[in-house]
């Protein structure tokens, strides 16, 4: 096992992030230096001021973010690469974008044609992925104009929209997470053992287990299920194992918080790093498998690993092999089902890389802003979801909008002042109907990916509630957003970056075709076409609709690629290699190479005969009497 990196250039101890949508930027806050390295804290990422945004940027460096910067360095000076940006452009692209998303939402029933092969969790575990590595953060004002408190680039609902120039984003978008795929957003700042010192009360850091620090905490569903009229549910299987919810805050918690007051949670707000994990149930429960996985691989540490003892170090351990197996997942599971076949292995096979920006590490703008917003397509407006909530279960089929009610954010299912604390015994996931490849049950699989999106994403439930009407029905409709942030931020055209690549780009019938007319007259508006836009239908044609085209294929190849090697502490830059089989195991000897051997591994998928592993318990950070 290679060492643990203490160079925090590349590996950084995680940060924390405060419960955001996924509608604007957010601004980090971070303390007051002291000539210390604020990596090394665990403050909390907020809405804040311009001078939060200052604070960041110290001695000319930025210290508590990381950069973007364009994949495609040779098209940032290029005004042909880019949709026209003048006065009098601006509000005639933004209609034709508006338009194009508008076009791009089915707003009709499920229809089994959008179904692919992929198993519905990919969509989820894509976005797990993007919260671990991405966090939009505004950079502050370098010019020293202290200004007004406005965020540096503006945002995409301000009435006075403008295209940001390629070297401004640069130097003034900055990302929240240090984009290693370390699960930060698991671990935050890690967990404080009896004999290390306190540190300051966050409102979204991770929760360790009061008893075994070692471990990460767990809530217990409630025994009282959420009720539709007078019908009569299961318990989800298994039905003894209740530790199945997020750690969440009690009020007692509430009460006991001595942080901030602006900081302070509200009963049943999750005890995680990243709060945009509990914005709907699948990502919820997936974060939730994450926990008992790191888990289940502590005892395993305790019970194979004797040498190991100090609690420290079995916690360490622990980490690092959950690391290294959920990144060898990344590559060898999510992205080998979702790329057209050949092209990862090209980019992990190369000697250099396309990527090769003037910092020690960047997050591409073409991948965080277009192409992996792919998984955005495959979303469901129902689901097969459990026992309960099936096609032909008690309460129907899960629709999407339950979905983000049965979160914190969402009540738990249920309004005020009847909101519940945790997740109610008949909504936790049954993964089962989410992860068979080969599943024959359409319900249960992702839908297509390519240019239709679910009619759901075009009023999000938790978005944007609370602000004016204009903004709202932005931050609400996915398709909308995804394409404003993308001329915003002044991306390539698709056509332009499949030139860059070496590759014949589609062609307007091409591009058209299998449309509605409303998309067609907005791409003759436009001309050319936006880069998101192009790796859905380039999917569509190349892929049918089961993985990605060539142009997203090699972006996010790359971009993994380079993270990963970016990382000295990744199973890429292990001394003499790392595979699943310097792993853990389950108990007939099975090893760790599908999404679905971590969740049986996790005690949250049965085993191929039927039966659970059984995970040692981990209480809540409450003490878990829920």
């Amino acid at each position: 096992m290679a060492a643990r990196p203490t160079d925090l250039s590349t590996n950084p101890v995680g940060r924390t992030v405060r419960s955001t949508g996924h509608g604007s930027t957010v601004v980090p806050v971070v303390p007051d230096l002291d000539g210390s390295d604020p990596r090394l804290s665990s403050a909390t990422l907020l809405p804040g001021t311009a001078k939060a945004m200052r604070d960041d940027y110290v001695n000319g460096t930025f210290k508590a973010t990381t950069a973007f910067d364009y994949l495609f360095g040779d098209l940032r000076g290029d005004p042909g690469a880019h949709f026209p940006s003048g006065d009098d452009d601006i509000p005639r692209i933004l209609a034709a974008l508006n338009k194009l998303g508008d076009g791009m939402v089915e707003m009709s029933g499920p229809d089994g044609s959008r179904d692919s092969v992929v198993p519905a969790v990919y969509t989820y575990w894509g976005q797990f992925i993007d919260h671990d590595i991405t966090l939009n953060t505004n950079g502050p004002d370098t010019t020293g104009d202290p200004g007004t408190g406005d965020l540096v680039l503006g945002d995409i609902v301000d009435e006075d929209f403008r295209v940001v120039p390629p070297d401004e984003v640069v130097t003034s978008l900055r990302n929240g997470r240090h984009p290693a795929l370390n699960l930060d957003s698991l671990y935050g700042s890690g967990p404080r053992f009896p004999d290390e010192p306190p540190r300051p009360p966050t409102r979204s850091e991770a929760a360790y287990s009061s008893s075994d620090p070692a471990k990460l905490a767990l809530d217990r569903v409630s025994g009282d299920p959420v009720a539709f009229g007078t019908l009569a549910f299961s318990l989800v299987e298994p039905g003894t194992d209740a530790q199945r919810d997020l750690p969440r805050y009690s009020q007692e918690d509430v009460d006991a918080f001595d942080g901030p007051t602006a900081d302070r949670p509200t009963v049943g707000q999750p005890k995680i790093p990243d709060q945009r994990n509990d914005e709907n149930l699948v990502v919820g429960q997936f974060h939730l498998g994450m926990i008992r996985f790191h888990n289940a691989v502590v005892d395993w540490v305790r019970e194979n690993e004797p040498e190991v003892v100090e609690p420290r170090a079995v916690f360490e351990r622990a980490q690092d092999l959950v690391r290294f197996h959920y990144q060898w997942l990344v590559v060898n599971d999510y992205l080998r089902t979702l790329t057209k076949p050949g092209v990862l292995d090209q980019v992990l096979l190369s000697d250099t890389l396309m990527f090769a920006p003037p910092h020690p590490i960047a997050m591409p703008l073409e991948f965080a802003v277009a192409a992996f917003r792919f998984g955005h397509s495959m979303v469901r407006g129902v689901y097969d979801f459990n026992v309960n909530f099936t096609g032909d279960g008690p309460g129907g089929i899960a629709t999407l909008d339950q979905l983000f009610q049965f979160t914190g954010n969402g009540g738990l299912g249920a309004p005020p002042p009847n909101r519940g604390r945790v997740l109610p015994s008949n909504w936790p996931i049954e993964w089962s109907r989410f992860v068979v490849k080969g599943d024959a049950l359409g319900l249960r699989a992702a839908r297509k990916i390519d240019t239709f999106l679910a009619g759901p994403l075009s009023d999000m439930r938790n978005e944007g509630n609370g602000l004016a009407d204009r903004v709202k029905e932005m931050l609400k409709h996915l398709a909308r957003r995804n394409l404003v942030r993308g001329y915003w931020l002044s991306l390539p055209t698709g056509e332009k970056v499949a030139e860059a690549l070496g590759v014949e780009p589609l062609t307007a019938g091409q591009l058209r075709s299998n449309t509605f007319p409303q998309v067609v007259q907005a791409l003759d508006e436009l001309e050319a076409t936006p880069l998101w836009f192009y790796v859905l239908k380039e999917a569509e044609l190349q892929g049918n609709g089961n993985f990605l085209g060539e142009v997203g294929s090699r972006i996010l190849a790359e971009t993994f690629v380079y993270l990963l090697r970016k990382d000295e502490g990744s199973f890429l830059e292990a001394p003499g290699g790392w595979t699943p089989a310097d792993g853990v195991r389950l108990e007939s000897g099975r090893l760790i190479v599908t999404l679905p051997d971590l969740l049986m591994f996790a005690g949250v998928l049965p085993q191929p005969d039927g039966t659970f592993r059984e995970v040692g318990g981990s209480p809540a950070g409450h003490d878990g009497d829920a």
